[in-house]
């Protein structure tokens, strides 16, 4: 009898235990657990770090991308190069990805072709280590370039891009603007200009194979 008896008051206890509300199943607030959660429910602090620090950082990053569009596009000083790139820096054209010194080649032969040609930027923002950017870019195409003759028209583009910095240096691009666009301002058929980036690309490739092969060579002489 003594044992069906305590059975019978477990039975209640269990009971009690799963109707009795959630406020009473937390435990007790204490100095440590001020707020009575479970420990795997207790928030962990979050680390923040100082705001001039994060600011700084941002700022830091704008100043090299300002670099690319007011030292190199506007001015042409392309000695400063190695300052705001990294050597392996990838440069992205929509579907189409090229080298550095590719990238670095077509902006030289856009500034031949328009020698007044100045990028404005517009819209600058930070997105942990990118930096995103609206641009402008106008110029008179009065010289040769890029496959398009001396036209003597204006050509105004507008278009974003987004560069990766890492350690005070891009180390990659992509860049958001209609090509043809340009073409089209200048009077030159687009397909001639998609021609001559095709013919372009195959000619860089062509060197970079033989410049490797004579690298090769060198070594093994050596």
């Amino acid at each position: 009898m003594q044992v069906h008896r305590m059975f019978f008051l477990m039975v209640i206890s269990c009971i009690g235990m799963i109707l009795m509300p959630e406020e009473q199943k937390k435990p007790a607030p204490t100095p440590q657990n001020p707020t009575g959660a479970a420990p795997d429910q207790q928030r962990k602090p979050v680390q923040v770090a100082p705001g001039q620090i994060q600011i700084a950082s941002a700022e830091q990053n704008k100043a090299v991308v300002r670099r690319v569009y007011d030292d190199l596009f506007s001015r042409g000083r392309y000695e400063l190069i190695d300052q705001i790139y990294a050597k392996d820096c990838r440069v992205h054209f929509g579907n189409r990805q090229a080298r550095l010194e590719q990238a670095v080649a077509e902006g030289k032969g856009w500034r031949t072709a328009a020698p007044d040609l100045v990028m404005r930027v517009g819209r600058m923002d930070v997105e942990r280590d990118l930096v995103v950017v609206d641009w402008t870019a106008n110029g008179t195409n009065t010289g040769k370039g890029n496959g398009v003759p001396a036209t003597g028209k204006q050509v105004l583009i507008r278009g974003n891009s987004r560069f990766r910095v890492v350690n005070g240096k891009i180390v990659e691009v992509w860049n958001n603007f209609d090509r043809d666009e340009i073409f089209r301002q200048l009077g030159v058929p687009p397909k001639l200009g998609r021609l001559y980036d095709s013919t372009q690309d195959f000619l860089f490739a062509l060197n970079q194979v033989f410049s490797s092969d004579k690298t090769e060579t060198s070594a093994q002489s050596n």
